[in-house]
C-alpha cells in the first residue's frame, strides 16, 4: 500500500503563485511541492490538489485527519473498499472528512477538471492550537456541507496565496476556530461543552498592555494566550466575549488609531508607518486604513 497519498484521483500538481524569496513549499513524501506558503506559517498545514476531469488510482491512505474542499468541478467519484464501492458526488462547497486511519483500495473519478484545498489535522497541530482536544478523534464523513467551515477553508488558502498579510494572529485564529468548530460538532469524543467565559480584569489588562507594546511585531494568538494562562481557544473566545471583537480585530483596530495619530501629527513617511505598526506593505496599510477611515492615508495627511 502507498502510503502518504492524497485522497484524490490526481497526482498533487505544484502551484507556485507566491512568488518571492520568503515561500516555501509543503510537499508530499515524493518531495512534490503542493502549495507554496509563507515562511513561518503557523496555520494549520494545506495541500492544494488538481484533479483531471477523469482519472483512476490505486491504493491510498491518509496520514492524519484531515479535511478536504472542493473548490472547483463537477463530477462523480467511486471508492472501492475491499469487494465494497461506494458512489460519491463532488461539486464547489462540499467537504470530506477523512479520519486519522481512513485507506481505500482505489478510486475513480469522472467529471470536470476539478480542484480541491485540504487542511491535516495533525495532532501536533492540535496541541499546538487547542490544547484541551489534544485527543481530538473524527469520524470519516462524505459529502458534508457547513458554510463555517467552507468559509475557514477557503480563507486559509486565500491567506496562504495572498502571502498572509494579516500576520500569524490571523492565521492562527482561523486555524484555532476550524479545530474547535471539529472539535464540538465533529468529534468521536466530543470535549465537554463549557460557557464562554471572559477575561478578568488582571488577565485584560496584561493582553492589552501587551498589544500596545507590540503593535509592530507579529502578533500570534498564542502569545496573547500565554500572557492570559489560557488555551489559544479559549482564549480567543474569551477575549472576545471581553472586548466585543476578536483578538484580530482589536489589533488591526488599535493600529490604525496609532496610525491614524501618526499620519495627522508627524511627518514620518507613510510607508514607515505601515512598516511601524506590522503592516507587510504600504498597500496593505493602505487597504485597512480604507476600509477603517474610509480614506487613504495621503488623503488623511492632506491639511
Amino acid at each position: 500500500m502507498q502510503r502518504g497519498l492524497i485522497l484524490t484521483t490526481a497526482t498533487m500538481q505544484s502551484v507556485p503563485k507566491l512568488i518571492c524569496d520568503s515561500t516555501t513549499a509543503v510537499t508530499n513524501e515524493a518531495g512534490q511541492p503542493v502549495l507554496c506558503v509563507p515562511q513561518g506559517w503557523r496555520g494549520l498545514r494545506l495541500t492544494h490538489n488538481v484533479i483531471p476531469a477523469a482519472a483512476e488510482t490505486g491504493p491510498a491512505c491518509v496520514q492524519s485527519a484531515m479535511l478536504m474542499l472542493a473548490i472547483r468541478g463537477t463530477g462523480r467519484r467511486w471508492y472501492r473498499f475491499g469487494a465494497k464501492t461506494i458512489e460519491l458526488s463532488t461539486r464547489p462547497g462540499m467537504l470530506e472528512l477523512y479520519s486519522g486511519d481512513f485507506e481505500r483500495d482505489s478510486a475513480r473519478w469522472a467529471g470536470q477538471n476539478g480542484q480541491t484545498v485540504g487542511v491535516y489535522i495533525d495532532p501536533i497541530d492540535v496541541a499546538r492550537l487547542l490544547p484541551e482536544a489534544d485527543d481530538l478523534s473524527v469520524r470519516t464523513t462524505h459529502e458534508l456541507f457547513d458554510p463555517k467551515f467552507q468559509w475557514l477553508v477557503q480563507e486559509l488558502f486565500d491567506e496562504a496565496e495572498r502571502g498572509a498579510p494579516s500576520g500569524a494572529l490571523y492565521v492562527e485564529g482561523l486555524s484555532s476556530a476550524l479545530l474547535g468548530r471539529l472539535a464540538e460538532f465533529y468529534a468521536v469524543k466530543r470535549s465537554p461543552k463549557t460557557s464562554v467565559g471572559h477575561l478578568s480584569y488582571a488577565s485584560r489588562r496584561v493582553v492589552l498592555d501587551y498589544i500596545d507594546t507590540h503593535l509592530g511585531d507579529d502578533i500570534s494568538v498564542i502569545d496573547l494566550a500565554l500572557e492570559a494562562r489560557l488555551s489559544p481557544h479559549h482564549f480567543s473566545r474569551a477575549f472576545k466575549a471581553t472586548l466585543g471583537a476578536s483578538p484580530h480585530q482589536y489589533v488591526i483596530r488599535r493600529r490604525m488609531e496609532a496610525a491614524t495619530k501618526l499620519i495627522t501629527t508627524s511627518s514620518m513617511p507613510i510607508v514607515e508607518i505601515a512598516l511601524a505598526l506590522g503592516f507587510s506593505s504600504q498597500s496593505h496599510f493602505t487597504q485597512a486604513f480604507r476600509r477603517y477611515a474610509g480614506t487613504t492615508p495621503a488623503d488623511a495627511r492632506k491639511p
